[in-house]
């Protein structure tokens, strides 16, 4: 073994697949600290060489290589992002303790070890590159939209989940390795189920040997590749076989992460380029550019996946893509829209006068005025945010006021007398000379506090909320009882519903 050899790393490039992916030599990743979305993998760093698996050594590494690959795609699709909920870097624990299970709290990304109990094989949760970029994902949307971690709506819960798995997929495809071998098994069709659509098979194959044939699909813990269109969440079982579609978020997902599939595989077919790898990952950019944008504008809401879907083709439109209508097609027969014609123009209540505040400063009283003119009577502090390009170009102001939804009745079990908080969202355009000229107002209707109402009642009756009235729960402790929410005692002495963790 050559100097040169010594000091690089062998990593998984997807998932270990029960140990039978190949590993590739890799260059360690450098300065990962720094940057947007700079991270760093907890305990010291080995030396760079190529260990073997089910190592410390090789667990450092195989981490740092996902996150890194992770980093690289955020970094060109969210360039200017204010950086991670945590702060400028989001720590990485390899070994959080014995589970089948990742998860990211706020605080940190968690990986955990465990065992198959059929084969007796080693499962590390942070040797899959799927899993450790899902978890990624779910840090990256809680950065760009802080106000969906604590909605307390089906929809957004489960589009936290399809964001991990895209997050997962869009990582994957980046790498022209990946993308050859999507293109050789499927034989130039993506449209059929393949190792990146296929995600955590390692895991999914731990959690079916533990938990039964029905907790995980025979070839991975979910694949992107599916049938499930949408219905209303409230009216699926709390549970069901991984074949089948239930409200739990981990299941109900699917239903995003296969339309987004199949729009990545109408811009593949529609992609000119006879280098299909090319096209493949050309395609996954495009789609990720889209998830992106419609995820960072789409108001929380009962309807959720509705709205992300709307926005979807509204960005292929303004990019002036031909597959638009196609995609707007594919979108309404999974039935995430109710027509595959869309209504164009964001803003439709044109009217100028209010100028915009500079970055950094606070609103002028007439802009205050105009925002709550619009949201309508409501008590909440108005929050702002994303002003848009640099100064000169039109932007956009958004924002929301959140506002308390009281719970009553023995069904919220602990949530009983707390509050969940549901959001008015804005946006205003003003133009290059930063006069407004146009509003959009998403206000939270009675079917938005009857799809809070009852997504808590589903918790309640899954056993997933803890009652922590005044100290901060710790994400770990709830996660090995099951719970993901705790209701808290907030400075201003109300009792609310909080997220503590999601994986």
């Amino acid at each position: 073994m050559d100097e040169i050899e010594r000091a690089r790393i062998r990593v998984f490039l997807n998932d270990p697949a029960g140990r039978g992916d190949r590993l590739v030599f890799s260059d360690p990743p450098l300065e990962t600290e720094a940057g947007p979305w700079g991270f760093r993998v907890e305990g010291k760093t080995p030396e760079p060489r190529p260990y073997e698996p089910d190592t410390h050594e090789f667990l450092h590494w195989q981490l740092s290589s996902s996150l890194e690959r992770g980093k690289r795609l955020w970094a060109r699709h969210l360039p200017l992002a204010d950086g991670w909920v945590p702060g400028p870097v989001l720590p990485a624990v390899p070994a959080s303790g014995s589970d089948l299970n990742a998860y990211y709290d706020r605080r940190a990304l968690h990986f955990f070890r465990d065992v198959d109990p059929e084969t007796g094989a080693v499962v590390q949760s942070g040797d899959s590159a799927d899993i450790v970029t899902h978890e990624q994902g779910h840090a990256i949307l809680d950065a760009i939209r802080p106000d969906l971690w604590d909605a307390p709506h089906f929809e957004v819960a489960a589009f936290h989940e399809a964001f991990g798995d895209l997050a997962a997929i869009f990582v994957a495809l980046a790498e022209p390795a990946l993308a050859a071998a999507v293109d050789s098994q499927t034989k130039g069709d993506p449209a059929r189920s393949n190792l990146v659509s296929r995600l955590a098979e390692e895991l999914g194959a731990a959690v079916r040997g533990r938990f039964g044939a029905d907790a995980a699909l025979p070839g991975a813990l979910r694949d992107a590749v599916n049938l499930f269109d949408y219905v209303d969440p409230k009216s699926l079982p709390d549970a069901a076989p991984a074949s089948a579609l239930s409200a739990e978020p981990h299941s109900f997902c699917r239903v995003m992460t296969g339309a987004c599939w199949d729009v990545l595989v109408a811009l593949f077919r529609g992609n000119g380029d006879p280098d299909r790898i090319a096209a493949l990952r050309a395609a996954a950019e495009t789609t990720a550019l889209y998830a992106v944008a419609a995820s960072e504008t789409a108001p929380s809401g009962a309807d959720f996946l509705g709205r992300v879907a709307r926005r979807v083709v509204r960005e292929a439109r303004a990019a002036g893509d031909a597959a638009a209508p196609a995609l707007a097609e594919i979108l309404f027969r999974r039935r995430l829209l109710a027509s595959p014609e869309v209504p164009t123009g964001l803003f439709p209540d044109e009217e100028p006068g209010i100028p915009l505040p500079e970055e950094g400063q606070p609103a002028r009283p007439e802009l205050v005025r105009a925002i709550e003119a619009r949201l309508g009577p409501g008590r909440g502090e108005i929050l702002t945010r994303g002003m848009g390009p640099a100064a000169g170009a039109p932007r956009v102001l958004r924002g929301r006021r959140s506002r308390d939804l009281v719970l009553h009745g023995r069904e919220y079990g602990p949530a009983d007398g707390a509050a969940v908080e549901i959001s008015d969202a804005f946006a205003l355009a003003f133009d290059a000379a930063g006069i407004l000229r146009a509003s959009r107002v998403h206000r939270a209707e009675d079917r938005d506090a009857e799809d809070a109402r009852a997504f808590v009642r589903f918790l309640a009756r899954r056993r997933r909320i803890a009652d922590q009235a005044e100290a901060p729960p710790r994400a770990r402790v709830l996660a090995e009882a099951g719970q993901t929410h705790a209701v808290v005692r907030d400075l201003d002495g109300v009792r609310r519903l909080r997220r503590v963790w999601i994986a």
